[in-house]
């Protein structure tokens, strides 16, 4: 990130990382002062000293970037997120991770994730801090403008990624409590939670650029607010709130804490109009820079000014280890990187039967050209399938051996040979370490970083326009029904992904689909287009069919080979996933409803 501050007279330049939180300026800036930000508690600071200092104002908005990921992050319970709690991946953690509590359905008040809770209003009252000291700040009227801008944003995307998790919570407005303060603010209806974050977006909006210069270097500028990114965590949140899940009355909710009291289809149309809204700025589009499109999306920078898919992205840290955090816990162990960690994250069988074929169809149509489990079962697939999935024979780079070699997956008799052909003996099914469905994930994973190879820099993207479109599509089509206009924006999704235009140019999108089968279409094609970008979490439960896909038994494949090289495939069951009603949201935690009696538990609990 890059500004130039008026500081004393004087004209600084300042390189700024968001998440990172690293500070550059020029040779002006005084190093005795770095002690003085080093302190942990913002309660010991000297408010004045800070915010009177244009330099420490900045890096101050800064930081308030660095918990931007903690719901997100792929290794949120030690190796894998929230995709490894539902029917996407599977975990190699024990039982007691939380992701294999969720799944286990033992989810309550006790074993609850806490962080959530305690980051959001730890970034909150830095934030609020923030806000009561703007008028003493040194910054000129517009920088001043933007880093409140920021700042509001920030405060709506921490409270939205509660309001994910909770439903209501308490909403503190502008207040900065004290150390010694008793805090016990009770929580807000889930209508007046989704209305402050969406007021706060729209007046982030008013204050934030369409685009900041010099995005295209890792590290100037790159990962600040837009307006863009405003507007579309508002389409977000309210696309949650016409959903089926808070869209309703609930004889157990009188608070409405997680629902809103009534169902009221008007939700939908705006939320429809709130993510079209993003679409008619014509500052984003779908990425088609770089072949193939699908993958070199997660590992290209894209610059927030020339129509880019990627609306609100962070800069991944410059540390090797930690830049390279994806490639560890997922590559197979004969690709791993040059740091050690628990390969975790295999995909299952349920999200790889949920890409279909080449030509636009479901595996499960008879029309699709799909040969049923044996040798041919991973060819002609959607071509999103092979940049999400790592299934046996999939070519990948190799240490030592020139161009990609096949991925071995298998178990049984393992040839004799050279690194590459014996790679099952690290690979495959039921080895120390390895798979425990068959898969690895590839989804956002760099084809160079093996053995000795390194990536520094990559994007984060948290929001991005495919996103967008797929979410005008189910609110249009809630609303309104099917139209002209949701199937082009699916076309666009799918030519992009390779998906074969067919003889009528439909890439296998069905004419005549009624609103529930163009539901049904929207919602499978949400599920391959953004796995493992931690949405089908909640997208199964704004959608109320957790029920359905979470509770039954979920599957891995298990492949033999013989001593004469035949394979055998067999479907196996990895593990079963249990399912509770009150699950929909997570409990409150204990710790919270003890420091503050006015909270109230989420129904069930």
């Amino acid at each position: 990130m890059t500004m130039r501050l008026k500081y004393n007279g004087m004209t600084r330049l300042q390189k700024i990382v968001p998440v990172l939180i690293v500070l550059a300026v020029s040779t002006l800036a005084t190093g005795c002062r770095k002690d003085f930000l080093d302190r942990e508690k913002l309660s010991v600071l000297n408010e004045e000293a800070i915010f009177s200092d244009s330099v420490y104002a900045i890096q101050y908005v800064n930081t308030r970037y660095s918990n931007l990921t903690y719901s997100w992050d792929p290794n949120r319970f030690g190796s894998g997120g929230l995709e490894c709690a539902i029917d996407e991946a599977e975990s190699a953690l024990a039982p007691t991770g939380l992701q294999n509590i969720i799944s286990g359905g033992a989810l309550n008040p006790s074993n609850t994730d806490k962080n959530i809770w305690s980051t959001t209003y730890a970034q909150v009252r830095a934030i609020n801090i923030f806000l009561r000291n703007r008028p003493v700040i040194p910054l000129s009227v517009e920088n001043k403008m933007r880093c409140e801008g920021q700042l509001r944003f920030l405060r709506a995307w921490y409270y939205f990624t509660m309001l994910k998790h909770f439903g209501g919570f308490p909403i503190v407005g502008d207040t900065v409590f004290n150390e010694t303060d008793k805090i016990d603010v009770p929580r807000s209806s889930y209508e007046e939670c989704v209305n402050y974050i969406a007021a706060e977006c729209d007046k982030a909006a008013g204050m934030l650029p369409l685009s900041y210069p010099n995005t295209t270097f890792p590290g100037e500028e790159y990962g600040r607010v837009t307006k863009g990114a405003a507007l579309a965590l508002k389409a977000r949140a309210l696309l949650y709130a016409a959903s089926p899940l808070t869209n309703t009355q609930r004889a157990d909710d009188p608070d409405h804490l997680v629902s809103y009291g009534n169902t009221d289809p008007d939700r939908w149309r705006i939320a429809a109009e709130a993510n079209k809204a993003v679409i008619d700025m014509n500052a984003y589009s779908l990425y088609r820079g770089s072949t193939p499109f699908f993958y070199n999306l997660f590992l290209v920078y894209q610059p927030n000014d020339a129509l880019p898919e990627q609306i609100f992205a962070y800069q991944t840290p410059s540390s090797e280890r930690n830049s390279m955090l994806r490639e560890t816990i997922m590559n197979p162990p004969s690709r791993g990187t040059r740091y050690i960690g628990t390969v975790s994250v295999f995909p299952l069988q349920e999200l790889v039967d949920a890409f279909g074929m080449k030509n636009g169809l479901p595996i499960t149509d008879p029309a699709s050209g799909y040969s049923g489990i044996g040798d041919d079962m991973y060819k002609n697939r959607d071509p999103r399938f092979y940049y999400t999935v790592t299934f046996n024979g999939a070519l990948r780079a190799f240490s030592g051996f020139s161009g990609d070699q096949p991925v071995r997956t298998y178990t049984g008799v393992i040839p004799a040979g050279n690194a590459n052909e014996t790679s099952a003996n690290l690979d495959g099914i039921y080895k120390n370490n390895a798979t425990r469905t068959g898969y690895y994930c590839y989804k956002m994973l760099s084809n160079t970083v093996i053995g000795g190879g390194s990536l520094l820099m990559r994007p984060g993207i948290l929001i991005r326009y495919a996103e967008i479109l797929l979410n005008a599509a189910e609110a249009y089509n809630e609303a309104y029904g099917p139209s002209e206009q949701i199937i082009g924006w699916l076309k666009d999704i799918r030519n992009r992904a390779g998906i074969e235009p067919g003889v009528d140019n439909m890439y296998g999108i069905r004419a005549g689909m009624n609103k529930e089968e163009m539901r049904a279409f929207i919602q499978a094609e949400r599920r391959v287009e953004l796995a493992f970008e931690e949405h089908r979490f909640w997208d199964v439960r704004r959608w109320k069919i957790a029920s359905e896909t979470e509770n039954r038994d979920m599957h891995g494949m298990e492949i033999t080979r013989a001593a004469n090289g035949v394979f055998s495939y067999r479907l196996i069951v990895v593990r079963s996933h249990v399912f509770r009603d009150e699950m929909y949201f997570f409990p409150v935690p204990q710790t919270e409803l003890t420091k503050s009696p006015s909270l109230k538990q989420n129904p069930g609990y």
